[in-house]
């Protein structure tokens, strides 16, 4: 098709042409390292930009998204029918779409109680979450279908992954007759946890006062973590670099492989329900607002201003990629033509993770290289 070929082209073009733009600058920057002047009260502005413009609202999506989730599996238990299938399967892709617009937000509320990986348990590289499941559903466990001895289990099974496999796994269309009742009920378990989770997370976040928000906005050297401005800011800022690692490195490569013959469909996260681009676009959707809503740009100094209009140009490369890409992702990486704009959507991700990693944060004054998935 030579016009997305033309389309591949330009986007590449564009992208090579970045470094020529910004040669002199980076030049610059190697012989006059220059770091933000900006003051504990900006970059404390634009912690609380991030809390109240994102993190917040944010979380408040997934607890309304979490609450039709739950009420479609209570109807879809009450009434099986194929209806009311359908109804459940869409309010779960909301739910999806909801939590990957702040999934990488990993620290604060969603770390206690292990609560992130209760309520999205991935990679699963080995199967063994997907067994388990599988085995409370053969095994009709009862336990399984109430909700504070669901929430004692192994991560694995209380999670959007194991309601995933409720809606669109093996033996899924029983849901729409009274022979798929224990299944149903699992389910019904399942949403009404990712609820409880969900709505402890934004009500951590919506204290003023004694909770995360006044810790991150109002730092003090006897907090273990939240010392000074500039570890509130670094916690913002690992948000990108913690999200692009994990989209390259979690989201894509697995199932890209090296080429479509290597390719692994199946290790694309939410491929059973066909909500891996609706998921990947959320996670970028979510970033860029991040970056618009915390004004984050903001704080870099006067000569470095350009990067803003860099990251911002990439991000808008990424959403013309994604306007090009017809689901389901399966048949994209397993095809040499539809590959291609997969394989440019990671080189923005590289750009992007390297804007971040090793040009914005050391400008603010923060370390660089910094991530949360060290270790993983």
């Amino acid at each position: 098709m030579p016009g997305r070929r033309a389309i591949f082209g330009a986007f590449l073009a564009g992208l090579l042409l970045l470094p020529a733009l910004t040669g002199p600058a980076a030049a610059q920057e190697a012989s006059q390292p220059d770091v933000t002047s900006a003051t504990r009260e900006q970059k404390l502005d634009v912690v609380w930009n991030a809390i109240d413009g994102y993190i917040r609202p944010g979380y408040a999506n997934v607890v309304d998204a979490a609450e039709e989730a739950s009420g479609a599996m209570d109807d879809l238990c009450r009434l099986p029918a194929g209806e009311n299938l359908e109804d459940a399967r869409e309010a779960f892709g909301q739910l999806v779409n909801a939590w990957s617009h702040v999934e990488f937000v990993q620290f604060g509320p969603v770390m206690e109680d292990n609560r992130g990986s209760r309520i999205l348990f991935f990679p699963d590289r080995r199967g063994i979450g997907l067994k388990q499941v599988q085995a409370i559903i053969s095994g009709k466990d009862e336990s399984a279908t109430l909700p504070k001895d669901l929430a004692a289990k192994s991560v694995a099974v209380q999670g959007l992954g194991a309601l995933e496999y409720v809606l669109y796994g093996k033996g899924a269309d029983s849901l729409k007759t009274k022979d798929g009742n224990f299944r149903c009920r699992y389910g019904q378990a399942i949403a009404g946890n990712v609820l409880s989770l969900a709505t402890a997370i934004q009500n951590g976040w919506a204290k003023d006062i004694g909770g995360i928000a006044e810790r991150m906005t109002d730092p003090k050297a006897t907090d273990p973590a939240y010392r000074s401005a500039d570890d509130s800011l670094k916690e913002i800022v690992g948000i990108f670099i913690t999200g692009f690692e994990a989209i390259r490195d979690l989201r894509l490569k697995p199932a890209m492989g090296e080429s479509e013959k290597s390719a692994k469909p199946k290790l694309l996260l939410f491929y059973r329900a066909n909500l891996a681009l609706v998921a990947l676009r959320a996670d970028f959707n979510g970033l860029k607002d991040l970056f618009t809503a915390s004004n984050v740009a903001s704080l870099l100094p006067e000569a470095h201003a350009y990067l803003k209009d860099s990251i911002q140009f990439e991000f808008e490369n990424a959403e013309l990629t994604f306007q090009k890409i017809s689901p389901p992702l399966t048949k994209v990486v397993t095809s040499t033509e539809d590959r291609q704009s997969l394989t440019y959507l990671q080189i923005v991700v590289d750009s992007l993770q390297t804007q971040f990693a090793n040009q914005l944060s050391p400008l603010l004054g923060l370390s660089s290289g910094f991530s949360a998935l060290d270790g993983d």
